[in-house]
């Protein structure tokens, strides 16, 4: 089964989410699973990353010139150049940052906090 890069795996409540290949390409790296499965700041700092990377790739399709996406050899860093008070700005401008609570201490996912990893089509 093929699945198109742009496919979201995972959605927000905002509409921002991560595809199954930003999702496969984590889980990929050394310590990836890891990584995912103890709920690390590492990994949530990427899930948002490619939350906000989707989210101006797609307001860009719409509008090629709301945005601009470049490597910045500087700081070795993909860059984001929008308007400050274009669409990009107004959009990012609502979403939050994901974060799991686990009151109860008692998670029956532990292994599994976002639910990303069980039949999922990359996971065959």
């Amino acid at each position: 089964m093929t699945h198109d890069f742009d496919e979201p795996l995972n959605e927000e409540p905002d509409g921002t989410y991560i595809t199954s290949v930003q999702m496969k390409f984590f889980l990929n790296n050394k310590d990836g699973v890891a990584l995912y499965q103890e709920r690390s700041e590492i990994f949530e700092e990427y899930y948002d990353i490619c939350r906000v990377y989707n989210l101006v790739s797609d307001i860009m399709k719409e509008d090629p010139d709301s945005a601009i996406v470049y490597w910045d050899e500087d700081i070795e860093a993909v860059s984001i150049a929008f308007p400050a008070h274009g669409k990009v700005a107004s959009s990012l401008a609502k979403i939050k940052p994901h974060r799991i609570e686990d009151s109860t201490g008692d998670d029956d996912d532990d292994d599994d906090p976002w639910g990303l990893l069980i039949d999922k089509p990359w996971n065959n």
